[in-house]
């Protein structure tokens, strides 16, 4: 009746009896830094998320000028941009022994500090934008706005009413001063907080950079410079405001460098012609290229200013242009495509490497583009200027090049002393420096904006470097491709070649890549000096001494972009 009944009692008796099998064992703790790994990729999935629709807010306000609200996009995440979540990733980059990790790593926590440094001054910084936008002082019986100065300053004829102009603005000046230092007191404070043992220490992270070395290079610039660049500021003040160079003041300066030779050779109509024609030899069409979004309508509330904006690299990046005439707007615009061709060729797919970082490298690509409009043949080429007109307009470009270069090393240098020194006097070590920089006698006026030419966290450094680097690749490029190197092809695979590391190469190993032994000035300095006709000679050596490999074109990058090494850009 029921037959399987004594199979089943014996079975459930082996069953009791026999041993049981033990309980499964617990997965295994996660180390501190597979914890850590795992926390810091959200955060980083997190800012990407964010600066991703911020960007699309600031494209909408840029092109369109549609009223945004970004602050808002900081709901419900105030607890992103922490102190704590700073240290988990400093914490995750002293764990972290791969140098391309590590540079991953050091970019985000760059890139977090900065956040929240914004955040903590919000406060500082909207009262000086404010401040900026509302503040008028007197001048010749009317009221004039501050930041109108400088346009005022290179369209005003007489030298007598620019120097009246230019002293009238200190009152406003010395207000706007009292805001900034209140910026700077705190923000000291803050990097403080952050675990930064000083302002200089947080700077060199953030710009990596050698501080020290770049400091030296400063200094042997402004010596190698120094008699070349009175002879070419004498030349161009006579020739530009009819006055000797030693009576020409900081007034003086706007005007000095308002170019005038060529702005009727770049009509409003034809300046993204011009870039499309100057990229089409190097086989590149940015029209077909489905990640650059091209923005050249000419709407009523578009800002003038060409910018390109990374939304989401490679994917989708950005150029906005609104049609504008002169010589300025063209240099604005190919500054611009640099940025845009260096954004939309990367192949480098992670948020850090390609989106966040020092900007050094892309400033290069930016200005090496721009650079073109100081090339004789290509503006030949494409504005058709030749003859006296070019060689007049490529010495006044010349010449300001070579000022703004030794504007970097004297700001660089003034920030250096400013945050070196103990209880010093700023004005005072700012009137030594920047005398000696500008070759111009300080007056009380100048002095008066030892505090606005501030800068933060060592600006200069990337511009310093940039602008080296740019000129680094233009020869190699001329030297590989021919002077006129847009023209070919294989320049362009050169480039696209460079372009794919993105971010994960920093500027001295671009250098290298390239064939050079590490970002030097001597390039850049030999052309100026050659177009200006002043021999320039640096006497000094590069801060990193490799060896220069072969001088072959790059090789085209492999599926996973190079490790980088684990090595900080010393900048020379």
């Amino acid at each position: 009746m029921h037959p399987r009944l004594p199979f089943l009692m014996a079975v459930a008796f082996c069953i009791s009896a026999c041993p049981k099998a033990p309980p499964p064992a617990p997965p295994p703790v996660p180390t501190e830094t597979q914890s850590l790994n795992n926390e810091v990729k959200d955060l980083a999935a997190q800012a990407q998320a964010l600066l991703e629709t911020q960007n699309r807010l600031v494209w909408d306000l840029w092109t369109e000028g549609k009223a945004v609200n970004i602050a808002a996009t900081y709901q419900g995440k105030e607890s992103l941009f922490s102190v704590e979540n700073i240290r988990k990733i400093d914490r995750l980059r002293q764990l972290t022994k791969d140098p391309r990790e590590l540079r991953a790593l050091t970019s985000l926590q760059s890139h977090f500090a900065g956040e929240y440094l914004a955040r903590e001054l919000a406060e500082y910084n909207d009262a000086i934008a404010n401040l900026e936008a509302s503040l008028t002082f007197s001048a010749d019986g009317r009221e004039v706005r501050y930041r109108d100065l400088e346009r005022l300053l290179a369209n005003e004829k007489s030298a007598v009413k620019r120097r009246a102009l230019y002293s009238s603005a200190v009152p406003a000046i010395e207000r706007l001063s009292q805001s900034l230092r209140r910026r700077e007191e705190r923000t000291v404070e803050l990097v403080k907080e952050l675990g930064y043992p000083s302002y200089e220490a947080f700077g060199a992270e953030l710009r990596q950079a050698d501080l020290d070395k770049l400091g030296v290079l400063a200094e042997e610039i402004l010596k190698a410079t120094q008699e070349p660049y009175r002879t070419v500021m004498e030349r161009l003040s006579q020739h530009e405001l009819a006055l000797p160079f030693s009576s020409i003041t900081r007034a003086d300066i706007p005007r000095l460098f308002r170019s005038r030779e060529v702005e009727d050779a770049f009509p409003k109509e034809e300046a993204m012609l011009r870039v499309h024609g100057s990229l089409q030899g190097l086989g590149i069409d940015m029209t077909e290229m489905p990640n650059i979004y091209i923005d050249a309508r000419d709407l009523p509330r578009k800002n003038p200013r060409p910018l390109t904006l990374p939304i989401e690299v490679p994917k989708d990046v950005r150029l906005s242009e609104k049609p504008a005439s002169g010589v300025l707007h063209q240099a604005r615009l190919l500054h611009e495509v640099g940025h845009a061709l260096h954004y939309g060729f990367t192949r480098e797919q992670r948020f850090e490497l390609a989106r966040l970082g020092n900007p050094t490298v892309g400033e290069a690509y930016a200005a090496l583009f721009e650079d073109l409009l100081e090339d004789p043949v290509w503006l030949e080429e494409h504005a058709g200027v030749s003859g006296d007109q070019r060689a007049q307009y490529l010495a006044a470009s010349s010449a300001h090049k070579l000022f703004l270069i030794r504007r970097a090393a004297g700001r660089l240098l003034y920030q250096l002393g400013l945050h070196r020194q103990e209880g010093g006097d700023a004005k005072e070590l700012y009137k030594s420096i920047m005398e000696r920089t500008d070759a111009i006698p300080m007056k009380p006026e100048d002095e008066a904006r030892y505090q606005i030419d501030q800068e933060d966290f060592f600006q200069s450094a990337d511009n310093f470097r940039a602008w080296f680097l740019a000129g680094q690749l233009q020869g190699q490029l001329k030297a590989r491709f021919g002077p006129a190197w847009w023209r070919s092809a294989e320049a362009g695979n050169f480039l696209k070649n460079l372009w794919a590391n993105g971010n994960a190469l920093s500027a001295r190993e671009v250098a290298e890549a390239i064939g050079e032994r590490g970002i030097e000035p001597d390039v850049l300095l030999l052309r100026l000096g050659t177009t200006l006709q002043v021999p320039i000679t640096l006497d000094t050596k590069t801060s990193e001494e490799s060896t220069p490999p072969a001088p072959a074109p790059a090789p085209p990058p492999p599926a996973n972009p190079p490790a980088p090494s684990n090595v900080p850009d010393a900048g020379t």
